[in-house]
């Protein structure tokens, strides 16, 4: 990736580069680990950006599109010396977030010690870490904020086979508990935060965990196509499952199940082109994925849950790859990221209107995977983490903004820490 090598000896420039039709604020931050302690970036509406390649998270104004600086100095030789990008030293390298219900926390993975670093977000600064047992792509907060379960689908259980859910205390920075669930990879949490859906690789079933069980075990149900994420109803007694189907390596059909988790029931079924990726605005799932055999285009498609009735009548072309993420826009524009695209004729972003359920004209080839999107509040714009790199797209024209802010390094994650 560019800008990866950056001399430690030149910890920070900060120029304006002008390209055609995008002015871009270039940002250098000093490579690997930082020793320094920086001062809080007094920013308001902030979003945490994980960098891969120096183990910050870089702080930014989302309702300003700005970023904060130290105060610039004089060095020895009378150079003044700019200031440099205020953010948050976490560890040697950072890739996903999550934050705390409550906001007060952001807990950040670092893939080269697999192991969970907690970031207090008032004071900008750790608080604490958690080796766990074997890597992992994903985690999430419990309903009150205070504890954190991490899938693992390589970790060693008695040795006897592989995969659990490790369940983090926050507050102590302990590992507390392990749910054994063979080759767990995805998780979701009822809105009550009583029931932990568990979601194995290469497996036709989900695992149903009753976190308030005298005894806490988890029960696999079968019936599904590799089921690869839940949605919920407010009463947290209906899920809807998002079977991947065949792109995931099932031989039953991409689907939206709804699910009664009272009787462990399947109550109805609705087919999709593809779903790998989901996002539930009200009563109306956002799908998408792609059919198999590979190369075939892949199809958004959307899902009126209070009926389970399709909402397209037949699914929407997008762009290729394996979709990961979504964010809604202000303005009703639905953008879906995905990685392993072809990124060639068009790139990893797929935009559609879904007040009509119409895809938008197909965007170029752009700078790679789409690892994290962030729709901004009370503003049509969307932040993508697109091949390492933030660009800031305009939702109502579907281009990157007049205004990019660029960091040195390998960008992965993003979170919006306020309201």
């Amino acid at each position: 990736m560019a800008n990866f090598l950056v001399s430690n000896r030149t910890c920070v420039s900060w120029v304006f580069r002008l390209v055609p039709v995008v002015p871009v604020l270039l940002l250098a931050a000093c490579g690997g680990p930082s020793t320094s302690t920086n001062p809080v970036s007094n920013l308001t509406h902030r979003a945490f950006i994980s960098n891969m390649y120096s183990g910050d998270l870089q702080i930014v104004d989302t309702q300003n599109d700005m970023t904060a600086l130290t105060q610039e100095s004089t060095n020895s030789s009378g150079q003044v010396v700019q200031g440099q990008p205020v953010a948050i030293s976490v560890s040697t390298s950072l890739s996903f977030e999550v934050e705390s219900p409550n906001h007060a926390t952001t807990a950040v993975y670092d893939p080269s010690s697999d192991s969970m670093w907690f970031v207090t977000n008032s004071g900008e600064a750790t608080s604490g870490s958690v080796g766990l047992g074997s890597s992992t792509g994903m985690a999430l907060f419990s309903t009150d904020s205070s504890t954190l379960y991490v899938p693992e689908p390589n970790l060693c259980i008695s040795c006897t086979y592989n995969g659990g859910v490790q369940v983090i205390d926050v507050s102590t920075n302990q590992i507390t508990a392990t749910y054994n669930v063979p080759g767990a990879k995805y998780i979701a949490l009822s809105p009550n935060g009583t029931y932990l859906f568990v979601f194995s690789q290469n497996s036709d079933s989900l695992y149903l965990i009753n976190l308030t069980a005298s005894t806490i075990t988890p029960v696999a149900i079968p019936g599904f196509a590799r089921p690869i994420n839940a949605f919920f109803s407010s009463d947290s007694m209906t899920a809807y499952i998002l079977n991947c189907g065949p792109e995931c390596g099932s031989s039953g059909p991409a689907s939206v199940m709804e699910f009664n988790i009272a009787s462990q029931a399947i109550t109805a079924t609705v087919p999709v082109g593809g779903a790998s990726v989901g996002l539930l605005n009200g009563t109306t799932l956002y799908v998408a994925g792609s059919p198999v055999p590979p190369g075939t285009t892949s199809t958004y498609d959307a899902v009126n849950v209070s009926t389970m009735t399709r909402l397209t009548s037949t699914s929407v072309p997008i762009g290729d790859g394996f979709h990961t993420t979504m964010a809604l826009a202000s303005n009703q524009r639905l953008f879906i990221g995905a990685v392993t695209c072809n990124n060639t004729v068009t790139g990893c972003l797929s935009v559609v209107d879904v007040t009509s359920n119409t895809a938008e004209p197909a965007l170029p080839p752009g700078g790679g995977s789409i690892t994290a999107l962030l729709a901004i509040a009370n503003r049509n714009v969307v932040y993508a983490i697109e091949g390492g790199y933030l660009h800031i797209y305009d939702s109502t024209t579907d281009m990157l903004g007049s205004t990019q802010i660029t960091f040195t390094g390998a960008l992965y994650g993003i979170v919006q820490v306020d309201d």
